[in-house]
């Protein structure tokens, strides 16, 4: 009798491992790439996308946006991945991205989140156009 229920618990105990181990893999994030691979310029649009986020729950609650939480990101300033994408109008598309941020720190309104939004879509749209379809989900519906 003893021994079956050290078999039992040994056969738990197995699967309870076994379970935590499935567990811990399925909880890590799918990625297109390796974070340790990143180059800086694209972790910090991984930053600017979560504070995006961030800022959308914000809105939506009705609340101003504080622009002491909200700092410009100097992504442009950045090692990219593809450095040849550092040419004149990757910077006109920064000058356009940060002039439509500033303007939802101002205004704080979700017009203004979302032309904040086509800025971002804009410039991937010329360069590195992976992420358009997560940005253009951030959006609010136009009314």
């Amino acid at each position: 009798m003893r021994f079956c229920f050290l078999l039992l618990l040994l056969g738990i105990g197995l699967m309870a491992c076994e379970t935590a181990e499935k567990t811990e893999v399925a909880a890590k994030p799918v990625t297109a790439g390796k974070v340790e691979d990143a180059k800086p310029m694209a972790l910090m649009m991984r930053a600017i996308y979560d504070q995006s986020r961030n800022m959308r729950t914000e809105l939506e609650a009705g609340k101003n946006l504080d622009s002491s939480l909200y700092r410009f990101m100097e992504f442009h300033k950045l090692e990219p991945t593809d450095s040849t994408v550092l040419v004149e109008v990757f910077y006109q598309h920064n000058d356009k991205f940060r002039e439509a941020y500033e303007n939802l720190l101002r205004s704080s309104n979700k017009p203004a989140y979302n032309a904040m939004l086509t800025a971002c879509v804009n410039c991937h749209a010329d360069f590195c156009p992976g992420p358009i379809k997560r940005i253009n989900k951030l959006r609010f519906e136009e009314s």
